[in-house]
C-alpha cells in the first residue's frame, strides 16, 4: 500500500526552495514489487470467467526483483478442465493456447478426461504415473484423525511434490525455454501440484517469495472446495471419497495455507542450497534456457 506523507500548505513555506526533497518525495510514492504486485494479484482479469473451469487464472501481470513484469496471456494455471465447456474452449483458442501441461496422474485423467486431449491444435503432454494418497488417507481416516494432524501431513506432503514431480516439471519448463507459449498447466484442484509448479517458474523468474505465496494462497478466494466435494461425493471424481469424512479434517487438505508452499521451497532450499539450484540440477534448467524463459514470460522494465 502506498503511503502518502499530507502537509498543512502553511507549512510549505518552511521547506527549503532546493532538490535535495525530490529523492525524498520519489521514495515515498514508488511502489516496491511486493506493494506492486499485491496489487497486481486483484486485478480483474488474474482469474479467468469460464462457465466449467476451476481456478483458472493468468500468472501476468507481477513485478520481478529486477523490474521486469510477468507477460499477460502467456502462462496460465488451473484445476481440472474436465468441466470445460465449448464456449470455454473457444474463447481458450482465442487466447492462442498452444501448450498443455496435464500435472495429473493417469487415474485422474481417466476420471475426469481433459478436452485438450483431442484438440489438434494443442500440444497436450501428460505424464503416466499412479497417485499415491495411502500414508494421507491413512491420517484423514486414522482413529486420531484432526485438523492438526491434517495441517501437518499437508506440510510434509509439500516437503516432497518437487522432487517427487520432478519429470512433469522438468519437461513443463523446456516447453517454456523453447517459448511454446501461451502454455497453461493443470492439476486436479489446481492448487498442490500446479501451485508448486506456479512457484518454480515464479521464482526463476524473480518474482518476490511474498508474492509467490500470494499467488499461491489465492486459490482460498477463487474456488469454495467445499462445494466441489459436495457435488462430486456420487461420482467417480478424487472428491468422492472426502465427501465421506468430517469437514473439520477434510479443510486443511483442500486449504491453500501459505505454510505449505513455504514449506516445499524451504525443503528445496534446505536440500539444494536455493530454488534456483534445484531448477538447474532437478529439473536441467541450464542458464540459457533461463534467460529464454524470463524473455518468453516477462516484459522489460519501462
Amino acid at each position: 500500500m502506498r503511503t502518502y506523507v499530507l502537509l498543512p500548505l502553511a507549512a510549505l513555506a518552511l521547506l527549503p526552495a532546493c532538490n535535495e526533497a525530490a529523492p525524498v518525495a520519489e521514495a515515498t510514492v514508488t511502489a516496491s514489487p511486493v506493494q506492486a504486485n499485491a496489487a497486481a494479484l486483484k486485478e480483474s482479469r488474474r482469474v479467468l470467467d469460464l462457465e466449467g473451469g476451476v481456478n483458472f487464472r493468468d500468472l501476468g501481470g507481477y513485478r520481478t526483483a529486477d523490474g521486469r513484469v510477468t507477460k499477460w496471456g502467456v502462462l496460465y494455471r488451473s484445476g481440472s478442465p474436465a468441466g470445460l465447456t465449448e464456449k470455454d474452449m473457444d474463447a481458450l483458442a482465442k487466447r492462442g493456447i498452444r501448450t498443455v501441461c496435464d500435472l495429473r496422474a493417469s487415474d485422474e485423467r481417466a476420471a475426469e478426461p481433459s478436452p485438450f486431449a483431442t484438440r489438434s491444435d494443442v500440444a497436450y503432454w501428460t505424464r503416466d504415473y499412479a497417485a499415491e494418497a495411502s500414508d494421507l488417507m491413512k491420517v484423514l481416516g486414522g482413529p486420531d484423525a484432526s485438523a492438526a494432524r491434517s495441517r501437518e501431513a499437508m506440510i510434509q506432503l509439500y516437503r516432497k511434490l518437487p522432487e517427487e514431480h520432478a519429470a512433469s516439471y522438468r519437461q513443463m519448463f523446456a516447453y517454456l525455454a523453447e517459448g511454446k507459449v501461451p502454455l497453461a498447466f493443470n492439476c486436479s484442484a489446481g492448487k498442490d501440484r500446479t501451485g508448486v509448479a506456479a512457484a518454480l517458474v515464479l521464482s526463476l523468474l524473480g518474482v518476490p517469495r511474498e508474492t509467490i505465496v500470494a499467488d499461491y494462497a489465492l486459490s482460498d478466494d477463487i474456488v469454495d472446495y467445499k462445494a466441489q466435494i459436495q457435488k462430486n461425493a456420487s461420482s467417480d471424481s478424487p472428491y468422492a471419497a472426502l465427501a465421506r469424512l468430517p469437514w473439520e479434517i477434510v479443510e486443511p487438505l483442500v486449504a491453500s495455507d501459505p505454510a505449505y508452499i513455504e514449506s516445499a521451497l524451504d525443503a528445496l532450499a534446505a536440500k539444494h542450497g536455493s530454488v534456483d539450484a534445484y531448477i538447474q540440477q532437478e529439473l536441467g534448467v541450464t542458464d540459457k534456457m533461463k534467460q529464454a524463459i524470463r524473455d518468453n514470460l516477462t516484459d522489460a522494465p519501462r
